[in-house]
């Protein structure tokens, strides 16, 4: 009896060791997979903006030749003249078959968005070699409206006035022998105020 106790015994302590020894069963597979890593947005890379600059105004100094009136006068320096913002563009009108071929050119300045018209610029250069700038500023006088107010130290001379037939222009007129001919400068010009008159007829003369 003892002896079947004992083989009892040793059989119990035999599977006991046996189950605490066995391996764990492996944990199941999870179906959930981590999400991948997002990466951090970066904003987006803007190439800087340039502003294309328009080329600098280069008149003319007393050119030997004339083949038109806008190189005379720059949109930029008009602008400053008439003390207005406004985006001013110049564009050289077709010559006039009524004249001398060559020898008569115009240059019609506008603004883009509010005011149509601002200023007519016309250079003149007279075939006739003896004709003299005293007698071309006396001849076009006949195209005042009123008197003629003159400017010293413009050209050989110059004068504004009300241009006839309209309330909305002034006519200023600069003569000067120039090249061995005598040139005019005729602009056309919005109402402004004297001291602007005179300084447009001192850049042309300088110019022609």
């Amino acid at each position: 009896m003892q002896r079947i106790r004992l083989v009892l015994a040793v059989v119990v302590a035999t599977v006991c060791l046996a189950a605490c020894s066995a391996p764990a069963a492996p944990a199941p597979l999870s179906t959930t997979r981590p999400a991948p890593a997002v990466p951090t947005p970066r904003a987006p890379v803007t190439a800087a903006k340039t502003t294309a600059k328009p080329p600098p105004f280069t008149p003319p100094a007393s050119p030997g030749k004339v083949t038109s009136a806008c190189p005379f006068l720059g949109t930029a320096e008009l602008q400053e003249l008439l003390g207005t913002s406004e985006d001013l563009i110049a564009t050289e009108q077709p010559a006039d078959p009524t004249f001398v071929p060559g020898t008569e050119f115009r240059c019609r300045y506008e603004d883009k968005y509010v005011h149509p018209w601002l200023a007519d610029l016309w250079i003149i250069t007279p075939r006739v070699a003896s004709y003299r700038p005293a007698q071309a500023l006396e001849d076009n006088k006949k195209d005042c409206g009123g008197p003629a107010t003159a400017v010293p130290g413009a050209g050989e001379g110059a004068y504004y006035c009300d241009r006839a037939a309209t309330d909305d222009a002034e006519m200023v007129i600069t003569a000067k022998r120039s090249h061995g001919r005598t040139r005019l400068a005729i602009a056309y010009v919005v109402k402004h105020r004297g001291e602007v008159y005179a300084a447009l007829a001192k850049l042309l003369g300088e110019r022609l």
